[in-house]
């Protein structure tokens, strides 16, 4: 009843690894780099680097070709760290196992489930249900193996929160540079600025990939969490933010052309057409393929044009919520935004849909990470952008720092007068004697000192008050609301981010969901084991990093190069060493080859019926 089908035993060799796939992806670049006529030798490989012919001067400078020789170096620096890490032996870090149906799974969760304090202390478990008797094991359900990032499944925490917070802190950087460009741009035009944002947006999601390349990720599902939430950031900063702070107060409502209301409206319209232009026209796909692809000097070159983009859920969560986020922190000034919102929304829809079909390959099979995250922390901000910005709108009205008194306007001002607008227009202004006087009130609560939160009419100063009585009605509705608004979104995050962390320290979390189902993993023919391998840039299929002599259905890999074997595939047979000790399963031989390779390399292992 408690068959287990596969095996997957991961060590903690993510640096010769690295060494190997660097090995693998410099040889690639050498033998591209041959010209024709020349045998590629990796046995003779500074013969074949002495027929390479060296890129000139302006090739490296601007189509950034590489010098034969130094790749030649750089390879046999890499070599060097082989052989000295060939020499060590590398524990096991994580443990993948594969039972043949579903209840087998939830029998041993529900056997091995443990508390945090459970595993840190190694104690509250019987021995039968501990690793040798001995250890109390962290168990948990994994994501699913496209997700599992193999090459950084095993990096120290340490190193993984230092990256994050190095990253993050180079956002915020970006982000107040950004804004700067936005506050230059307002200075020229309403257009320019709503093209700056979106050049922005375009530019964003692309600037968070290469900052997520710093840090360390054991799923897929993480890595695109941590783009989702910088991308996510930076975008409603820019787009919602940065145009309220850099608008003057008295410009929020005005006929001029600088005006914060002209401003949304022009950053809606660029925001609708972004998004399926980019999508219809695909410029660096169609290049590709059309161009690229055609024109490849080889089978190869060509098939890694026709492969498709790789879509990034994240950023698809991340252009949804800027739209919400958007229309929300602008209703009460704007209330068409709404319906705007709502065409965005349906173009999104049909471009990504369009971009699905045509253009993005298939992605990996990730977890719920950003929907957990969007559904529980970015909706509920994006709502209580809508309580407290609103209230804070409301109690801004008319816009213009002025209260009327009681006094009447001197004689010498009674008559027709010219005078120049906020938008430099000439106008004619016509004061009769029951005129009274205006005076400077500020309007702007947010900027009182001390701050006036929640916006309540109660807290316009002394002597200076501007509302009506219905405009008090609704501030203040508003700012209770917001209240009641904050302290739900406040319980939410504690008790997701503060309760669930105390729960998961000190009791048993383990919950199946939904019902197991009869069928067995070895009925399912589209299903696919946990098989350790790495995607390299430059190759079309992923490099195999494990010993699979012990696996008997390569059905099990998700992938074949027809005409390939899996061994041409798999980087541990360029270890010397490993093609002496190493049995490859395409010669039909189910035993892990014993030697010293066995504990350099992470092993599957298969039990078919």
């Amino acid at each position: 009843d408690n068959h287990v089908v596969l095996c997957s035993i991961a060590l903690n060799n993510q640096e010769l690894i690295h060494h190997l796939a660097e090995c693998r992806r410099l040889l690639l670049k050498l033998e591209l780099m041959t010209p024709l006529g020349v045998k590629f030798d990796k046995e003779n490989i500074d013969d074949v680097v002495n027929e390479i012919p060296i890129p000139p001067l302006w090739k490296r400078i601007l189509c950034c070709a590489s010098d034969p020789n130094k790749i030649l170096s750089k390879i046999k620096s890499h070599e060097e760290q082989i052989k000295e890490l060939s020499k060590a032996d590398f524990d096991a870090r994580k443990v993948f196992i594969t039972f043949e149906t579903e209840q087998a799974q939830r029998k041993a969760f529900e056997l091995l489930d443990a508390s945090g304090w459970e595993i840190m202390h190694n104690r509250g478990k019987d021995d039968r249900y501990r690793f040798r008797g001995e250890t109390v094991l962290s168990v948990i359900e994994p994501d699913e193996p496209s997700a599992v990032r193999w090459q950084e499944l095993n990096t120290p925490r340490k190193e993984r929160i230092c990256g994050a917070l190095i990253t993050t802190l180079i956002s915020f950087g970006l982000i107040g540079g950004a804004g700067c460009l936005v506050y230059l741009a307002r200075n020229l035009a309403t257009a320019w600025q709503a093209v700056t944002i979106a050049a922005i947006n375009i530019v964003t999601p692309l600037v968070c990939k290469i900052l997520t390349k710093y840090e360390s990720h054991a799923r897929d599902g993480d890595l695109q969490a941590s783009i989702y939430i910088k991308t996510t950031v930076f975008r409603w900063v820019i787009t919602a933010l940065a145009p309220a702070i850099v608008t003057p107060f008295t410009d929020t409502a005005s006929n001029a052309d600088k005006s914060l209301l002209d401003g949304v409206r022009a950053i809606f319209i660029a925001e609708i057409w972004r998004v399926p232009l980019l999508a219809i026209l695909d410029i660096i796909g169609n290049f590709r393929r059309h161009f690229l692809g055609p024109r490849a000097p080889d089978q190869r070159r060509m098939n890694l044009h026709f492969q498709g983009a790789r879509y990034n859920l994240g950023e698809r969560y991340t252009e949804m919520t800027k739209i919400l986020f958007y229309t929300f922190f602008y209703a009460v000034l704007f209330p068409t935004g709404f319906f705007y919102a709502f065409a965005g929304l349906v173009v999104l829809y049909w471009s990504d849909k369009f971009s699905l079909l045509r253009h993005w390959k298939q992605g990996p099979a990730i977890g719920d990470q950003i929907s957990e995250l969007s559904r529980s922390y970015f909706f509920a901000l994006a709502l209580l952008a809508y309580g407290i910005f609103g209230s804070y709108h409301w109690a801004g009205f008319p816009f213009d720092n002025s209260c009327v008194t009681t006094e009447v306007i001197s004689e010498e001002y009674i008559g027709t007068h010219n005078a120049i607008t906020a938008g430099d227009e000439e106008v004619k202004i016509t004061l009769s004697a029951d005129n009274v006087n205006m005076k400077f009130c500020s309007q702007d609560m947010m900027r009182f000192s001390p701050i006036a939160f929640p916006a309540l009419s109660r807290y316009q100063k002394e002597g200076e008050e501007y509302m009506t009585l219905e405009q008090e009605r609704i501030v203040n509705l508003y700012g209770w609301l917001s209240i009641a608004i904050l302290a739900v979104t406040a319980i939410t995050f504690l008790r997701r981010l503060v309760f669930n962390g105390l729960r998961n320290l000190f009791c048993h979390t383990y919950k199946p969901r939904g019902e197991a189902t009869d069928i067995g993993f070895s009925e399912v023919r589209e299903i696919f084991g946990y098989i350790p391998s790495i995607q390299v840039r430059g190759f079309q299929y992923p490099l195999l990093t494990c010993d699979l002599s012990g696996l008997k259905h390569t059905g099990l890999i998700g992938w074949k190069d027809p005409g390939v074997p899996y061994s041409e595939h798999n980087i541990i047979y360029d270890l010397p060493k490993a093609d002496e000790t190493l049995v490859t399963y395409e010669e039909e031989k189910s035993e892990s080859a014993e030697g010293d390779c066995t504990k350099l390399f992470s092993i599957v292992k298969e039990w078919a019926d």
